[in-house]
């Protein structure tokens, strides 16, 4: 019999997937459609119509489920698993995004909105077919990441169906692993269902708007990679990056706004203390935004000499890819345990896997131009493909296949790609604009590797081990070097030619001043009061510190002297000074980063289990003044709401006259989320030359006051006369033993034996206190007498004699009420971080002057 369950919204899931069929089929008629309408200019209405029903079926997609959130549709999986009652509000747009759908949707959604005006701007231009369709065709994959339908593509009986994406409308009864669960016996489980809520560490402002500008920068990168497809469709290989140029520029512009809010946001709400740490995450945004960087400068050496057509090309086409593949590893479950916010795997690992591959191959196939080739490399792509699914050999065949389309590219290249007449000249801005961009695209493969450890452990049935921070530092920091000084001298350079004696004397008021000055800081930073530096990484840290100065000088003096601080001109230069003030800021602040809370607290951190560290971490009872580096802290207590708790923390710092004074105040938050754990907010004391921040990796979470009389956990001491047993608020130590009788009179009468420990307990005043607990033996039986000291709240019992070892034992209770509240906090300093963030904003505006710039100056007709 069917329940009649109370209270479900089936209305709502229906309409949810009314429009995921619609977008699907609507982008999947659209991409057919701008086929042929790149034949045929009729079918142009049909696409341009398609392209829009698909767009307003995105939006209300996420309408839908906005809505869903907004009134608590718990019956939802979706909405059950990223948010609940309690949650505030504001933090709604972090529950769209958090999950895979959500953030799919979020990516269709800006290739929506970019798609529009592109379709705008091309209309009935000679771009426009081709272009969309590649935007279609993006938009088919994405919308079908969302179908969540099975398909069979084995001759396999036995073999588990093809998934197509996840529905973020089912309902939670409809998921398999649900169904046996008694909850949805009751037909009205909704009135006690609640959801699970969201992730405790994307509860911050960041996490609002860091999503979407990132994947704003993700969709950017389609307009390049389409009118690059488009150009080897139409074998126009020139004439697409005059439109292209300013989408590329905008794309570097919010992906690397996207990146530098995601750092920001690490730096303020993760405890791993710092704003980088090479995560998987983090490097598969990262390594799009330098090859579209590459890409921008090779676009530009082509507009002002023609060259670096094929190089061109493959950046462009090489971003949107990279972006692909950085879906897969977060997305895949492939990364496991690597990454701090990666995805599980939602069974969709194969789909993103065809993803990429399609896009590949698309790439590959419009490079050849034989018919012969073209088919052979399509029949070839088939078979492999038909023939891993069929049979199950999908890694061999696919490192054979990526393989072929590896060599079939450039075989493509040598035979058919337009080639450039003249080699360029040394000193000429676009070789060395052209070396910048080679920079790039290794320290990008570089990290790639890196990051895709786990997938060739997959691969090849290897057990490599994730590569540290260190390891990363090391490989990325010569090409730093080398980036620097490229920004550094490439605006002084002309185009196809430069007089070498001007472009050394301009370069020379730069290098000079930056090797003095740069000499004066790292010989003290990295050479002088034991650094704890090997060599080698004194020598390049201090060759980047060095060179960024150079980048620094050298763009600056462009700007003020050559382009006379023209600001409208300067877009190159002012980003370029922000790159190198962003290099500088990170080298300065990680390297010299100080670890201020060594713990000086008589309660070791180690004793709490392992990751606590004496050497990082102090203990801090509430009321406690200890010294913490050139402060003195003290814990004042926590407050909390809900599952927010606040450790109130005052720091005191001694004034001229060497007399401790009030400096200010920090409050570390924590959540105690009781289904995710706990998770630390840092919270971060900010001057002009560094950053002095905070979190608090322990502490006492109980909200229950204390009964005043009531006996805490016994502990149980071994010890000889001497020793120190530690309490709460004393220190007692076991002074001596004493006897009523000897031993032989005790034996020659069985008289009673009574033997006391004389304990002696010192507070924080340093007043003493006894203790007499008594160990009674009587007619071969044991009575021990407890003895308390009440002023303490100390309870002892002497519970055992250890003749052999000459050891007594004692059990020691504490009052509940003795119990403060502690913390346990980590403090580092963040020496000249602000020259980090100021960097993050002189880029942004830098690229911003320059697509403005290239707006204007490459405005050409689409037509």
């Amino acid at each position: 019999m069917d329940i009649q369950y109370i209270g479900e919204h089936l209305w709502a899931g229906k309409l949810g997937h009314a429009f995921i069929t619609l977008s699907f089929v609507a982008a999947f008629l659209s991409f057919l459609a701008y086929c042929l309408a790149s034949k045929n200019k009729a079918y142009l209405k049909l696409a341009r119509m398609a392209f829009n029903v698909h767009g307003f079926s995105v939006l209300g997609i996420a309408g839908t489920l906005f809505f869903m959130l907004f009134n608590h549709y718990f019956e939802y999986q979706y909405i059950h698993q990223h948010s609940n009652k309690e949650m505030d509000m504001k933090y709604i747009l972090s529950c769209f995004w958090e999950g895979q759908e959500g953030s799919f949707l979020l990516w269709t959604f800006w290739n929506i909105i970019l798609g529009w005006i592109l379709k705008r701007q091309l209309k009935n231009g000679e771009w426009e077919a081709p272009v969309m369709a590649i935007f279609a065709l993006v938009q088919v994959f994405l919308a079908s990441m969302l179908l969540g339908v099975y398909v069979y593509l084995s001759l396999d009986p036995d073999a588990a169906p093809f998934k197509i994406g996840t529905n973020p409308f089912l309902l939670l009864r409809e998921i398999p692993e649900n169904a046996n669960i008694p909850l949805f016996s009751n037909p009205n489980y909704l009135a006690r269902l609640n959801g699970r809520g969201l992730n405790p560490l994307l509860m911050n402002y960041w996490m609002t708007i860091h999503p979407p500008t990132l994947f704003l920068g993700f969709a950017s990168t389609l307009v390049p990679f389409a009118f690059a497809i488009a150009a080897l469709w139409n074998k126009q290989h020139q004439k697409w990056q005059a439109i292209a140029l300013p989408w590329t520029y905008f794309g570097i512009l919010v992906l690397g706004v996207g990146i530098l809010m995601g750092g920001a946001w690490a730096y303020e709400a993760l405890s791993f203390g710092g704003f980088w740490a090479w995560d998987p995450v983090e490097n598969s945004s990262l390594v799009p935004w330098l090859v579209l960087v590459a890409a921008g400068h090779t676009m530009i050496i082509n507009k002002n000499k023609g060259g670096s057509l094929f190089t061109t090309h493959f950046l462009a086409i090489g971003g949107f890819l990279l972006v692909l593949y950085s879906t897969f590893l977060t997305r895949s479950g492939v990364l496991g345990n690597a990454s701090v916010h990666a995805f599980t795997d939602l069974g969709m690992q194969g789909q993103l896997v065809l993803y990429v591959i399609t896009f590949i191959f698309i790439s590959v196939i419009l490079l050849i131009e034989e018919s012969l080739f073209k088919v052979s490399y399509i029949f070839a792509s088939l078979y492999i493909l038909f023939f891993g699914l069929l049979y199950g050999y999908k890694r061999e065949l696919m490192m054979v296949w990526l393989g072929g389309s590896a060599v079939v590219t450039i075989i493509s290249y040598a035979k058919y790609f337009p080639k450039e007449k003249d080699e360029e000249e040394l000193f000429s801005r676009e070789f060395w604009m052209f070396l910048g961009a080679l920079v790039l695209l290794l320290s990008g493969l570089i990290i790639t590797y890196f990051t895709s450890i786990p997938v060739l452990n997959k691969l090849f049935g290897t057990d490599y081990a994730p590569k540290k921070i260190p390891v990363y530092n090391t490989w990325i920091t010569p090409f730093a070097i080398l980036l620097m000084i490229l920004i550094g001298g490439s605006l002084f350079l002309k185009f196809k030619k430069t007089d070498t004696k001007q472009f050394g004397k301009r370069i020379l008021y730069a290098f000079v001043p930056a090797v003095v000055f740069g000499l004066a800081c790292v010989i003290p930073l990295y050479f002088m009061h034991n650094s704890g530096l090997s060599t080698w990484d004194a020598i390049s840290y201090a060759l980047l510190f060095i060179t960024g100065l150079f980048a620094v000088f050298a763009n600056a003096g462009y700007w003020i002297v050559v382009l006379k601080g023209k600001v409208s001109k300067s877009g190159a230069a002012i980003a370029h000074l922000g790159f190198a003030l962003i290099l500088i800021g990170a080298l300065v602040s990680t390297s010299k980063k100080v670890t201020l809370s060594k713990n000086t607290s008589d309660k070791k951190v180690s004793d709490l289990g392992e990751g606590f560290d004496d050497k990082v971490s102090l203990f801090l009872q509430q009321g406690d003044t200890l010294p913490m580096g050139p402060y003195l802290v003290t814990f004042k207590g926590k407050t909390w709401k809900d599952i927010d708790f606040y450790f109130h923390v005052d720091y005191l710092k001694q004034n001229k006259d060497k007399k401790w004074e009030y400096a200010f105040s920090l409050e570390p938050h924590v959540q105690n989320n009781p289904r995710m754990g706990q998770a630390a907010d840092p919270a971060t004391k900010h001057y002009l030359d560094h950053d002095i921040y905070t979190h608090v990796t322990a502490g006492n979470f109980d909200t229950v006051p204390k009964k005043q009389n009531a006996w805490g956990n016994t502990k149980n001491y071994i010890g000889h006369i001497g020793d120190t047993i530690f309490a709460s608020n004393a220190f007692v130590i076991i002074d001596s033993i004493r006897t009523n009788i000897g031993k032989e009179q005790y034996q020659k009468n069985d008289s009673l034996l009574e033997v006391t420990a004389v304990l002696r307990a010192v507070d924080a005043q340093s007043r003493n206190y006894q203790a007499l607990p008594k160990y009674v033996i009587k007619n071969n039986f044991v009575f021990p007498k407890e003895s308390e000291i009440d002023a303490l709240g100390l309870k002892f019992v002497f519970s055992k004699i250890n003749p052999e070892q000459g050891t007594i034992e004692i059990v020691m209770s504490e009052k509940l009420s003795n119990a403060k509240d502690f913390i346990v906090m980590e403090a580092y300093v963040f020496p000249y971080i602000n020259i980090l963030w100021l960097g993050c904003i002189i880029m942004a505006i830098g690229t911003g002057i320059a697509i403005a710039e290239r707006i204007r100056k490459f405005r050409v007709p689409t037509n």
